[in-house]
């Protein structure tokens, strides 16, 4: 840290403070040199009025100085420039300290006649007030502000010492007076300097301050904006989030209240198979691909976020016509989710559930438009996937009412409000009976009787179907056991899910119901549909049948033809038997009946009991017989009945009523 006490060879702030002061300084020396000129007469003394012309001209030129210093603000801030305006400021002042010290000789030591005593005096107290002022106007310099003040007062004081006794004591207290202002002067520079230090120091301080709240001030604007993307952003792909999405069409409607937005709510068909396969990772990889391809397609102006787990949102503004609009974005979002990928080596490839509706065309909030497009994509699920369907006001209503039905399934499992009927099946030639096949019903007590596949379908989406088949399978298990014991000998047919199979207790737990039950596994037939061919789950099912078996329970697939099957697969599962569905038992005239001959030659090569269901007319039941058909089910041969039927029936015989 610097001495504030020595002197200072470059403080830019002190040319400014002396020249800030020169201004007032120059008036005061005008003034006092008019005064001397009136006081002295210079009229008569030409010398005098020569000292009178130069110390005037003196002070213009000093004047000018101080002018140019002041239009000049920026370059005494240079080194250079400083020491150029200092040696200025100090050239004028010894100049004007010499006049005064000559006017000081001239009158007191060469020719004190030419004043008057009282002129004199006044000359003195002159001499004497310009040095006291000295002290603080020309304290930014000390050295030059001392021999300033010195040849004031000096020149004076030691002149008068050679006088009378009076001049003597006034050359004396001059010379006190002279020592008293040379060191109040030095203080005066100090006490400035120190000033100056400290304004120069809380100046930086301050800049230092600004600088620092600057920086936090940017750094609070920037962890403001990260936040706010975090905040509205996906992690994992990168778009939109539903808050970022709610926060853009906001401030599109600000900036065009009237516009028309039109909402694609995107669902991702076979994604939790890649999951259950491959992993999460591979999953998450997958969704990041699939973001990239549809945000390519995706309008310019259009914002694609990412709604959740598989499901996206496609916000597109409309701007001509709004169907040519969904044309073609649901065709080219389609094209692009349909393009193979390759992840960890295995080739995928989705399909997308497409649901829109317009903002605000069907009247409601763009939240409750997002709800509505979901809507219209879940009815797409339901129906078969792989489409794109409008918001229709009917969905709502099914929506409820799939809701409604769910909480009361839960309730409705294991309660008096489901019930087993049981359809017979019957072989085709003698028409004897050989089984039943258990039949789930629903009655409601406010909706009245539940449709099968009305309800069977809510159980599987809402993972109800494995509560619902396992009390299905019991029942059906004690009821053959019951009939059995009773004299008839027909076997009980059971569907079960895949869900089902898929779990590694389920053998287990059909054991523990045969064995309550008293059931031989023998008489159990287990039905199942082609989804069991999946490569989701078909080792897992693949093991599970070969448990059930090894008990002795016989396997159908049911419903052959309308899935994904391969003969391979066949093979390796070893069912005992196939079902023919029943829409091509309805279509037995036209060209199912081709479908038909085929699946028999299968069934045949495969050794597998052919069973066909659907069958209501003679015709129907006679050209199946004929193609080579080992069992039917259907209207004609028997409707579903429940227990106490065929026990009240009293049927002593294996033909079916």
């Amino acid at each position: 840290m610097p001495n504030l006490f020595r002197s200072v060879s470059y403080h830019p702030h002190l040319l400014r403070q002396a020249y800030r002061t020169l201004g007032p300084m120059l008036v005061v020396n005008l003034a006092c040199v008019l005064g001397t000129s009136l006081l002295l007469d210079v009229g008569n003394h030409p010398l005098l009025f020569g000292w009178v012309v130069v110390h005037i001209t003196v002070i213009l030129i000093r004047g000018g100085s101080w002018a140019r210093f002041h239009q000049d603000k920026r370059n005494w801030r240079r080194k250079s420039d400083y020491q150029s305006w200092k040696a200025s400021y100090t050239a004028g002042l010894l100049v004007s300290g010499s006049l005064w010290s000559a006017l000081a000789l001239y009158l007191f030591a060469k020719h004190p006649e030419t004043a008057s005593v009282e002129a004199q005096y006044a000359v003195l107290i002159i001499l004497s007030a310009l040095a006291g002022g000295a002290t603080g106007v020309t304290s930014s310099f000390a050295r030059a502000g001392s021999v300033y003040i010195g040849l004031l007062l000096l020149p004076a004081s030691l002149t008068l010492l050679t006088h009378d006794h009076i001049h003597r004591t006034l050359g004396l207290l001059g010379l006190i007076f002279c020592g008293v202002m040379l060191v109040t002067l030095r203080g005066n520079h100090r006490l400035l300097v120190r000033n100056l230090t400290l304004e120069d120091r809380n100046l930086s301080l301050i800049k230092q301050l600004s600088e620092v709240n600057h920086a936090l001030e940017e750094k609070v604007i920037e962890r403001t904006e990260s936040l706010a993307r975090l905040a509205h952003t996906d992690k994992l792909t990168g778009l939109l989030n539903r808050y970022g999405l709610f926060d853009w069409h906001q401030k599109r409607l600000a900036h065009a209240p009237t516009s028309r937005t039109a909402v694609f709510f995107l669902d991702l068909d076979r994604f939790k198979q890649v999951n259950d396969a491959l992993s999460h990772e591979a999953g998450d990889k997958v969704l990041s691909a699939i973001a990239r391809q549809i945000e390519a397609v995706a309008p310019a102006d259009a914002r694609l976020a990412r709604w959740g787990g598989d499901e996206f949102v496609l916000a597109c503004p409309v701007n001509g016509d709004l169907n040519d609009l969904v044309d073609q974005v649901s065709d080219a979002v389609s094209h692009a989710v349909d393009i193979p990928l390759n992840i960890e080596g295995t080739d995928l490839k989705l399909g997308v559930s497409i649901g829109w509706a317009c903002h605000p065309d069907h009247d409601k909030t763009f939240p409750d438009i997002i709800h509505a497009a979901d809507l219209a994509t879940t009815e797409v699920k339901r129906s078969g996937r792989g489409r794109t369907l409008a918001f229709d006001e009917t969905f709502a209503e099914s929506l409820r009412r799939r809701f409604n039905l769910s909480r009361a399934l839960s309730e409705a499992i294991g309660s008096d409000a489901l019930q087993v009927a049981y359809q017979p099946i019957v072989c085709a030639r003698t028409r004897a009976l050989l089984s039943y096949e258990a039949l789930c019903r629903w009655h409601h007590p406010q909706l009245g009787l539940i449709r099968p596949d009305e309800f069977i379908r809510l159980a599987e989406d809402t993972d109800r179907i494995v509560a619902l088949g396992n009390w299905v399978l019991e029942r059906a298990c004690a009821d053959a056991a019951h009939w059995r014991r009773k004299g008839l000998t027909a076997k009980v047919a059971v569907n079960i899910s895949v869900k089902q199979l898929t779990l590694d207790t389920f053998a287990l737990h059909l054991v523990s119901i045969l064995a309550r039950t008293g059931l031989a596994p023998s008489c159990l037939e287990i039905e199942v549909t082609e989804s069991v061919f999946d490569d989701g789950h078909i080792e897992q099912v693949t093991q599970t049948i070969k448990h059930l078996k090894t008990l002795g329970v016989h396997i159908h697939i049911d419903d052959f033809g309308t899935g994904y099957s391969s003969l391979s697969r066949l093979r390796h599962l070893n069912a005992n038997g196939i079902k023919i569905d029943q829409s091509f038992v309805a279509d037995l005239n036209g060209q199912s009946k081709a479908i038909i001959e085929s699946t028999i030659l299968i069934a045949r090569a495969f050794d597998l009991t052919i069973v066909a269901e659907g069958v209501e007319t003679d015709e129907q039941r006679e050209t199946l017989r004929t193609l080579g058909v080992d069992q039917l089910q259907g209207y004609l041969l028997g409707r579903p009945q429940r227990l106490s039927d065929i026990l009240d029936a009293g049927m002593t015989s294996e033909t079916a009523a």
